[in-house]
């Protein structure tokens, strides 16, 4: 009973996908897709990282939302510098890092620059033949895909006058078992 076992496994593990950050200012120079955000200090390529947050889970820690600092300079006529609905991304000391563009201004920060979530998974499969005759075996498996059950990530939202911005709403693949048997003549 301790003969013909065997025992298969693979590891896989990716970095995430290119992410652009957004900011849909409409300007001149917007082409499909939007525009990037302006960078004003130090944003690292590498700032995101998944985060347990009170709304569920965030891919930019540290970094607040507020609004867009050029909504100041907007007229109070009419209300006007009421109705500003952009937002800018600030680092935890209260500085602003990403701002929407100005008018007849690009984005300074690059499409494709950031690194979105990665993943790690480990598959198992576990065999068992049994011979029934010479010429005939009956076959056990049990296959489990991600039996370490980390959740796979999506990408986080990455419109920075979103209010859901570096929210991740979507994880995929848990763990999961098959099990089959099989005759072999």
């Amino acid at each position: 009973m301790t003969e013909r076992w065997q025992v298969g496994a693979i590891v896989s593990a990716s970095t995430g996908a290119p992410l652009t950050l957004t900011a849909p200012v409409s300007s001149l120079w917007q082409t499909t897709g939007g525009s990037t955000p302006v960078v004003l200090g130090d944003f690292a390529k590498s700032a995101g990282k998944i985060t347990k947050a009170p709304t569920g889970v965030a891919y930019f820690p540290g970094f607040t939302q507020k609004a867009d600092p050029a909504i100041a300079i907007v007229t109070a006529t009419n209300a006007l510098n009421t109705r500003g609905t952009n937002f800018a991304i600030y680092d935890a000391a209260g500085n602003p890092m990403l701002v929407n563009p100005g008018a007849g201004q690009i984005g300074t920060l690059g499409r494709g620059v950031i690194e979105g979530p990665g993943s790690v998974r480990f598959d198992l499969n576990l065999i068992k033949r049994v011979r029934i005759s010479e010429s005939k075996e009956l076959e056990l498996r049990m296959d489990s895909t991600n039996i370490l059950n980390h959740p796979v990530f999506g990408n986080p939202n990455v419109n920075i006058d979103s209010t859901t911005f570096g929210q991740i709403t979507s994880a995929s693949d848990g763990r999961r078992f098959t099990l089959s048997t099989r005759l072999n003549f």
